[in-house]
């Protein structure tokens, strides 16, 4: 073909008319051998759509000083356009021509990847990336409209809506569009777009393109790309074979890999048509499936093959940039794997197991340790390297790490051993002599008091009113919280109430979503999730009061232990018979005369008020009320029971 004839001419202001280039008519858009078409299943024929390439004068237009600033475009000898110069972030390609195609029906638009441009392209951004997110067809005078768009591979997809929202999102500036991602592609690909038109264009003549590239902070346009035309009816098949499928078949069928094979059978399994009952059979079994709710889990397994693992380091922690090549293997300062020990999860297991290894069996005996005391032997429990905590008994950790090793690393025989012990079974109780000398009982002179973590206080709460659901596994669930917490500007998801023994399930299983806790957990110093933690730190706060006191959980579980305790209580029980089985729910041990004495005294108060206000007692009862039990009684009940689960006793292990 000959060099193309490149005269420059100016335009209207602001416009940019670099060249026109006389480009011979395009006949076949991708070279496919005719035995490819019939050695794999038939797929090839999904790319014989004829798309004719434009006679094309292309200019572009800027809001820059064209004559130092604007973009330049020159035409290579497959008719593809190959932007250079300047990179603004908003940019329009306006592709200019005549077609001697009669009713087109679409328009393609082909992303190329180039050497020339950023990671090899296709797009002009520093990864290689482009976004296009506008069009305008243009037939003669009259605009023409799109039916329909389809893209061979996108970035969260792409559609009519991506191109022509009715309203864009709150946070964008332009539309969605076609973008893509190849970031982690080792060889570029190519890509294509259809554009199909909702009227065919019935006699050749001139067409203009307008590409448009808005919205970007940096420039991400089209590096190389082509343009074509089609008057298919179904020009849509063109695109139906992923990007990522499309090299395999520029090969023999002898040439392929394995994997190309496997991708290219699967894919023409997804579309065959002589397959589509198989694929409906398919699809309502799964669907069954799935109406089970079987949970399931993720798992790992070992690569295929006996080659040493490996990784890349990324400088900087770019996953894009990187460095050397490092090989799976155990700290030098620590003891080498045996021989006989594979560098896998296998050989890493036996090595963490080892009996030369000085740190596994010492940080599980600490946490154990901690569970009961609510302090380790070593304090940081999350560090026991050079910036951690010295142990405070170290013989007593290396005592019980070799014990833990020699009973066969059993969890319950290290647990046995710990409360059964003589620093365990102590008092709490100590002298004011004793806790000013030891506040944080590093010395082990008395037993272990510390507050509950935050899911155990409400479990606790909860197993005290006899609300507690034993039930084990199962998703998570959502018990009652102030209302407004997951009022999220960006965000429609509402918190909606669990029913049934849902609504009393152990903490555990208590839905976390990280921008919006749920509350009650935090005031007791959980965490969010975003990171792993091994130690919570323990505050004491009025907030954490509050919240035992007022929060709809806790009050609901202070309606249900009255009831609990005027129903399980023997008939005819004295009030102080109640009182007392009220605090040993609660405290788990019996009261002293002096507490049955306040308790009482506190019901007693509570009683008249609410002799006095029939209303506010009916109120504090409500969904808990009694057959044959005075209101004013009940609800005075459950305010002595509110004040019960909010004593630092309930609260605390000791």
């Amino acid at each position: 073909m000959s060099a193309p004839k490149i005269s420059a001419m100016e335009n209207e202001p602001r416009n940019l008319t670099i060249g026109t280039f006389l480009i011979s008519k395009f006949r076949l858009w991708m070279q496919v051998s005719r035995s490819s078409i019939f050695l794999h299943y038939g797929i090839a024929h999904l790319l014989l759509n004829m798309f004719a390439l434009l006679n094309v004068a292309a200019f572009i237009e800027v809001a820059l000083d064209c004559s130092t600033d604007g973009v330049r475009l020159s035409v290579k000898d497959d008719g593809s356009v190959l932007a250079s110069g300047p990179n603004p972030g908003e940019t329009v390609y306006v592709v200019a021509g005549t077609t001697t195609v009669p009713g087109i029906t679409a328009i393609r638009v082909e992303a190329l990847p180039d050497p020339s441009l950023p990671k090899g392209g296709p797009g002009r951004d520093p990864y290689g990336n482009f976004v296009l997110n506008g069009i305008e067809i243009t037939a003669g005078s009259t605009r023409l409209g799109i039916k329909s768009i389809r893209a061979d591979e996108a970035v969260g997809g792409t559609s009519l809506d991506a191109f022509f929202p009715k309203t864009l999102p709150r946070d964008a500036s332009a539309p969605r569009g076609w973008r893509i991602d190849a970031s982690r592609e080792e060889k570029r690909l190519a890509r294509q777009i259809v554009f199909t038109l909702d009227k065919s264009v019935g006699t050749p003549g001139p067409l203009e393109i307008r590409l448009k590239y808005l919205g970007a902070a940096v420039g991400q346009s089209l590096g190389r790309f082509r343009v074509s035309v089609s008057s298919s009816a179904t020009p849509e098949r063109v695109v139906e074979l992923p990007a990522r499928l499309r090299p395999a078949l520029s090969l023999a069928e002898t040439e392929r890999t394995e994997q190309q094979r496997k991708d290219l059978t699967s894919f023409y399994r997804s579309v065959a048509v002589s397959l589509k009952p198989t694929r409906d059979r398919i699809a309502e079994l799964q669907k069954n499936l799935r109406a089970v709710g079987i949970p399931t889990a993720l798992v790992m397994r070992e690569s295929v093959g006996y080659e040493r693992p490996s990784a890349y380091v990324r400088r900087r922690g770019s996953f894009m940039d990187k460095g050397d090549q490092v090989y799976a293997g155990v700290p030098a300062s620590l003891h080498p794997l045996h021989d006989d020990q594979m560098p896998n999860r296998l050989g890493l297991a036996h090595w963490l197991v080892d009996e030369d290894n000085p740190l596994t069996s010492r940080v599980v005996v600490n946490r154990a340790w901690e569970q009961f005391f609510g302090r380790g032997i070593v304090e940081t429990s999350e560090d026991f390297g050079t910036q951690g905590s010295l142990p405070s008994h170290p013989e007593l950790l290396d005592w019980l790490a070799t014990e833990f090793v020699q009973q066969g690393w059993s969890q319950k025989a290290i647990h046995k051993l710990i409360v059964s012990s003589a620093a365990y079974r102590q008092s709490s109780e100590a002298s004011s002599t004793v806790v000013e000398r030891d506040p944080y009982n590093r010395l082990l002179a008395r037993g272990p008091r510390f507050r509950l973590e935050a899911e155990m206080v409400r479990d606790s709460v909860l197993a005290a009113s006899g609300l507690l659901s034993p039930k084990v596994g199962g998703p998570s669930v959502f018990p009652p919280q102030p209302d407004g917490i997951w009022d999220i500007p960006y965000s429609s998801e509402k918190w909606t109430p669990s029913d049934g023994e849902d609504r009393y399930r152990r903490g555990l299983y208590v839905f976390i979503r990280r921008s919006a806790t749920y509350p009650s957990f935090t005031t007791f110093d959980a965490t969010s999730r975003e990171h792993t933690t091994v130690r919570r730190v323990r505050t004491n706060t009025p907030l954490q009061a509050l919240t035992t006191l007022n929060d709809e959980a806790y009050f609901e579980a202070a309606r249900a232990l009255a009831a609990r305790v005027l129903k399980e209580a023997p008939p005819g029980s004295l009030d102080a018979t109640r009182a007392i089985y009220a605090f040993r729910l609660v405290a788990t041990r019996a009261p002293k005369s002096g507490e049955v004495e306040r308790v009482l005294a506190s019901y007693q108060r509570q009683l008249e008020k609410f002799r006095n206000d029939r209303a506010a007692a009916v109120q504090t009862i409500k969904g808990y009320e009694m057959a044959n039990v005075d209101a004013a009684e009940q609800a005075a009940w459950t305010l002595v029971a509110n004040a019960l689960l909010n004593l630092d006793e309930a609260l605390t292990k000791e």
